[in-house]
């Protein structure tokens, strides 16, 4: 796997339409990936396996936790970005340079929050893959 790519952010001349489509876009990813990994943890509890797989139970339990720690963390994100939508709307009314700055920085880090996020469901999603292929009866 390619190692992943460093945040960046590219906020600051974007109007208040654009920073709301790429809530909206992230909200809709999250809703799908936390959707994806419900499918993730129901897969790693099917009788699928082969047997006599050294330590299958305990890897597999380890995939569970962590799929439940990135669906808490997917919630949290969810919860964050709503908050953010319905206060970047605010925005509009606000006219001086640091109430700009205000919004931006907010959501410049939620966005990295996400971006990080991602990254990690990612790395998760190819690592369980690639053990469940190698332990799955063929």
């Amino acid at each position: 796997m390619k190692k992943s790519q460093a945040y960046k952010s590219f906020n600051t001349d974007k109007t208040i339409e654009e920073l709301q489509y790429s809530i909206v876009k992230d909200t809709n990813m999250f809703e799908n990936l936390k959707f994806e990994l419900r499918f993730y943890k129901s897969l790693v509890t099917k009788p699928i396996f082969k047997p006599h797989v050294l330590n299958l139970y305990e890897t597999l339990e380890k995939y569970k936790n962590e799929i439940s720690n990135l669906h808490k963390d997917i919630e949290a994100l969810l919860n964050e970005l709503n908050s953010h939508e319905h206060q970047i709307s605010n925005k509009i009314e606000c006219e001086d340079l640091a109430c700009d700055n205000f919004f931006i920085k907010k959501h410049e880090t939620i966005e990295e929050k996400a971006f990080n996020l991602n990254n990690k469901i990612y790395n998760l999603k190819f690592r369980l893959l690639q053990y469940i292929e190698s332990v799955i009866y063929n």
